[in-house]
């Protein structure tokens, strides 16, 4: 339905308003934050209901809705999902007093085999261990992106020209692990797209990139094998911008302060990541 919405076209964004009829026949639709032309969108698809016959406008008593596929069938039940918030830092050096009111929030996702590789087999207090390049590659190409005021694009692996994530285990006991989290990145995009053909194939390239450095402390339960607590904080310098994510009239330059930290296991905490559909992992069901 939203193929045949505003936009006239299959993939990319389907961002804005739609009105429909329950059967799925769309009536309206627009991208837009002018009131009045939102209200005359709604007008549109009220007359072009009220042109629909009668058994298109009601769903049967026996109707059963069930979508043909939801990213959410693979969160990852006996993993780990971070809760990601991000926010534009309007000062230089950043100051947690000047923030700005623009910000995002987006979720990461790890399975059960995925967790165990954030502690190195055998730790010792003071061992010092790089996380594996997938893992790395997930945080700097999907989740320390420039996406605070509008949509983004991820990183290809191609274009982390810098990255590493090192683990030190600070304290161990029976039952638990301590650990320090610190690495930095610098991401470059300039040229041709380099994810193929997908929903989010930019229709032209611009420029951009992010340079990171993150601190984090976590607990690992031995037994469980999962994280009693996970925290990461990152500051990032954005350069640039992409097609979608609102930079058109903000300084080609600035910082942004990205938390990670335990999500919970509650339905809105369970959303799939933004680029779950190009995720490194081959255990998120496709359509």
């Amino acid at each position: 339905m939203a193929d045949k919405g505003h936009y006239r076209r299959a993939g990319g964004t389907r961002q804005g308003i739609y009105v429909c009829s329950p059967s799925g026949i769309l009536l309206s639709s627009i991208n837009s934050l002018k009131p009045d032309d939102v209200l005359t969108m709604i007008q549109t698809g009220l007359d072009n209901w009220n042109t629909l016959p009668l058994s298109d406008r009601d769903i049967p008593n026996d109707f059963s809705l069930k979508a043909r596929h939801r990213w959410e069938n693979s969160y990852p039940e006996s993993g780990m999902v971070l809760k990601l918030s991000k926010i534009d830092l309007i000062s230089d050096p950043p100051n947690q007093l000047e923030r700005s009111d623009r910000w995002n929030r987006d979720f990461v996702w790890f399975n059960k085999d995925e967790v165990t590789q954030w502690i190195p087999e055998n730790p010792q207090k003071g061992d010092i261990y790089s996380l594996p390049d997938f893992i790395s590659d997930r945080l700097f190409c999907f989740h320390l992106v420039d996406n605070t005021r509008g949509q983004t694009l991820p990183f290809a692996p191609e274009e982390i020209k810098e990255s590493h994530i090192e683990i030190e285990v600070e304290n161990i006991n029976s039952i638990s692990i301590d650990i320090k989290i610190s690495g930095n990145s610098n991401a470059v995009s300039r040229g041709p797209w380099l994810f193929g053909d997908n929903d989010w194939t930019p229709n032209y390239e611009l420029d951009h990139g992010i340079s990171t450095n993150l601190l984090g402390y976590a607990t690992y339960n031995s037994s469980l094998k999962e994280f009693s607590t996970f925290e990461i904080v990152s500051i990032g310098y954005r350069k640039g911008r992409t097609q979608n994510n609102g930079r058109q009239n903000s300084p080609d330059s600035g910082y942004i302060g990205f938390y990670f930290t335990l999500a919970k296991d509650i339905p809105s905490e369970r959303i799939a990541p933004a680029f779950v559909d190009i995720y490194n992992a081959d255990w998120i069901m496709q359509p």
